[in-house]
């Protein structure tokens, strides 16, 4: 009976992340631009799950299974909010993730 309860706990957990089969997964990295064409990621990304690249102009992609795509978090509406008037511009790139090496699949790396 134990081992029963113990399955049916494990199952949502199983379910929702993918298999390592189902890597790559296509995403989308995403940044605040403003007018001068700079990017900016920094606090919001880690705050909601991301992470920024690290060369290269700033952008955020899904660290793990449980975050938020991240068009939904750097867009025209929300830019302003994060990082003031001067950020208008949410905009995205596609991006291939995979299984982050060492981790369970819920956790994500670019590929």
């Amino acid at each position: 009976m134990k081992t029963f309860f113990v399955a049916l706990f494990a199952l949502p957990a199983a379910l929702a992340a993918p298999t390592a089969s189902a890597f790559p997964i296509q995403s989308v990295e995403c940044a605040c631009m403003n007018a001068a064409g700079e990017t900016r990621v920094s606090g919001t990304c880690q705050y909601q799950n991301g992470t920024p690249t690290t060369s290269g102009p700033e952008y955020c992609y899904r660290a793990v299974s449980w975050a938020r795509e991240m068009n939904t978090v750097f867009n025209n509406e929300l830019c302003p909010q994060w990082y003031g008037e001067e950020w208008t511009k949410g905009v995205c790139r596609p991006v291939k993730l995979c299984q982050r090496p060492g981790l369970s699949s819920e956790y994500y790396a670019r590929c």
